[in-house]
Parts: structure tokens; C-alpha cells; sequence
């Protein structure tokens, strides 16, 4: 019996077509019919409208409208609920903290860059965030409340109460505020971190909250099994970010994207060459992962943490690979080197 093996010319058209679209990267899924409702609230302006004529009963005021909060807030982060302290001395210092003239000032610039409508961009960009996160994780908690403060430069997010969300809105106040005159010295204010403190990196700095409590930590202390968990935070981040630039979501400069992509190869080389993929060094392992002015061993026109990206691009050849691997399976693989054995990495 003969075989037709002949093939139309449209058949190879969509052979040729199907081959181009696997070549590709999927749009992202439909997630319009998902639901993620965030309710904003401004801590931050509730906070300086406190009365300092009458604090003890202005205060009380607050922690009965914010119960979870204001307590976090006075206890972590100022901090100042202290045993040590006596109610009068909390409020002398609550006093302190609300006229120092650097609080006043970031309050000003606040005042000017979050307006109500910027805020309710933002708000709504997370929402769209979150529909993606329930998307690829449909067990894990979301928040249904945005909260907004300020504070003494301590914290850019937290997660407080029952799964809620706040957010440090001194550090998005964009590139014209100058952070290094805050302190100079201080390691958070040096260009390469402040470079990230702008309202365009509000959203993928609350995601990166959430997703660190998603992302099991590496059991192994290999270098591989830290660049495959950074990798899997960032393939993640991706996911729910899928219109955000790669820079933001890398925490990177355009500049410096351009290089991660256009290096892989040498990154991947590098490691190998020095043996550090199974170095067990916790100093190496620490600067090889955060975030730095540039990579150890690297150009200096490489990003801090360039090995991350590295570690992305491994998860996303294990999912290639394992196409029916869910994000939960995937995200619960805590060993670096079955990832990468289960990948069949090849850098491009």
C-alpha cells in the first residue's frame, strides 16, 4: 500500500506558521474574568493630620480606625512602642518624628507626586497584577488592601494583618529627588538601588513581596540552588507583570538588560570556568545573587546579580522542556540541580 506523503502548500504554511509561533513567546492568558479588588488607604496622610496639641487622643482616634496598622507602624517601624519607652516619651518622640524638617520635606514631595489619581493608577495597575498571580496561583493569598505611609526611609513594602499590603512611598519619589542627601553613606541610597525608586517600579516592588513568600528558599547552599530560586522569583514576577519592561521587573537600566541578553552565554561560561556553580561559598553565593553596582568577575557594564538572570533563563528551558509543569509544581522544586538537569539549558 502507498502513502500519500505528498503535502499541500497550505499545509506547510501552517507547519511553517505552528513552527514560528513555538519559536515565540505566548501572549499572556485572559485574566479579565478573574477577580482582585484592592482597596486604598492613606495611611500616610491620616498620620499627618494627627493632632500634636491632643497626640494621646488623636492617636487612639487612629488605632481605632487603623487596628492593624498603627500599631505595626509605632511598634516596627518607627519604631517607637517600645517597653523601654513610657507613653510620654512615645509621644514626645511621635511629635519629634512628624516636625523633623527631612519628614516634612518627603511629605511634600509625596503630596506632589501620589495625588489621588496617581494613586489610583496604581492601584489598579496591581489589581491587574494580582488577576495574573491568582492566574498562576490560585492558592495563595492575596491582599485586598493597599495601604500607604511613610516612614524614616526603613521599609519600601510589607505584608501585615491577614495577608494586607503597605507600601513605603518615600521610596518612589522619582529621579529628581536626590536620596543621597539623606545620607550619603548609607548603602540604600547609592545610585544603583535609588535608580529603582520611582513610581514606575511601585507594583513590581509590591509583587516581589508577595512572591517572596510563595518561592520555598533553596535547602541546598550550592550557588545553583540560590540562582534558580532568584530565577524562579523573577520568571514569576514576569508572569504577573507581563507589559512591564524587562529593566523594571530585573531592577536593572535599559542599558544593562541589553547586556544580560546579549551575554548569557559568557555569564553561563564564567561560572563554569571558575567552578562556582557548585561552590557552597556563602560570601561568593551573597555577592554573586544581590543586588551590587556590577557582578563580581564581571564588566563593569554587567548589573549586580547578573547570575539571576541566568537563573530565569534556566527555569524558563525547564518549563520549555516540561511544558505540563504547573507554576505551584515548578515553584516547589527546591533543588537547583534537578532544575537544571530537567532543563536541558543550552545558552543562547
Amino acid at each position: 500500500m502507498k502513502v500519500n506523503v505528498k503535502l499541500s502548500l497550505l499545509s506547510l504554511l501552517s507547519i511553517f506558521i505552528l513552527w514560528s509561533c513555538g519559536e515565540e513567546e505566548l501572549p499572556p492568558p485572559d485574566v479579565s474574568g478573574l477577580k482582585a479588588s484592592i482597596t486604598l488607604v492613606r495611611f500616610d496622610r491620616a498620620m499627618m493630620a494627627l493632632d500634636t496639641g491632643n497626640l494621646t487622643e488623636s492617636l487612639a482616634e487612629l488605632e481605632a480606625k487603623y487596628p492593624n496598622f498603627t500599631d505595626t507602624y509605632l511598634r516596627f517601624i518607627l519604631p517607637i512602642r517600645r517597653g523601654d519607652f513610657s507613653p510620654e516619651e512615645q509621644n514626645l518622640m511621635l511629635k519629634a518624628f512628624l516636625a523633623f524638617p527631612l519628614i516634612t520635606e518627603v511629605d511634600a514631595v509625596i503630596q506632589e507626586q501620589f495625588s489621588d489619581a496617581a494613586l489610583e493608577q496604581q492601584r489598579l495597575d496591581l489589581e491587574q497584577a494580582l488577576r495574573y498571580y491568582h492566574y498562576y496561583l490560585p492558592a495563595a493569598e492575596r491582599p485586598d488592601t493597599l495601604l500607604t505611609f511613610f516612614s524614616q526611609f526603613e521599609v519600601a513594602a510589607a505584608l501585615y494583618g491577614e495577608n494586607d499590603i503597605a507600601v513605603g512611598l518615600e521610596f518612589f519619589l522619582g529621579p529628581n529627588y536626590n536620596y543621597q542627601r539623606v545620607d550619603p553613606r548609607e548603602t540604600i541610597f547609592s545610585a544603583y538601588l535609588a535608580r529603582t525608586y520611582t513610581p514606575e517600579h511601585l507594583t513590581a516592588k509590591l509583587m516581589r513581596t508577595l512572591i517572596q513568600e510563595e518561592v520555598p528558599k533553596p535547602r541546598g547552599g550550592k550557588l545553583i540552588d540560590h540562582l534558580i530560586y532568584e530565577g524562579k522569583k523573577l520568571y514569576l514576577l514576569e508572569k504577573v507583570l507581563p507589559f512591564t519592561p524587562d529593566s523594571v521587573v530585573h531592577e536593572v537600566t535599559a542599558e544593562q538588560m541589553e547586556w544580560l541578553r546579549s551575554n548569557e552565554v559568557p555569564i553561563y561560561a564564567h561560572l563554569q570556568k571558575e567552578q562556582m556553580l557548585y561552590s557552597t561559598d556563602a560570601t561568593l553565593i551573597k555577592k554573586m545573587t544581590q543586588p551590587a553596582p556590577s557582578s563580581q568577575g564581571m564588566p563593569a557594564e554587567s548589573p549586580g546579580g547578573a547570575v539571576n538572570y541566568l537563573g530565569k533563563r534556566i527555569v524558563e528551558a525547564y518549563v520549555k522542556a516540561n511544558p505540563k509543569v504547573t507554576m505551584p509544581e515548578l515553584l516547589g522544586l527546591i533543588d537547583g540541580q534537578t532544575i537544571l538537569a530537567g532543563a536541558r539549558y543550552k545558552p543562547k
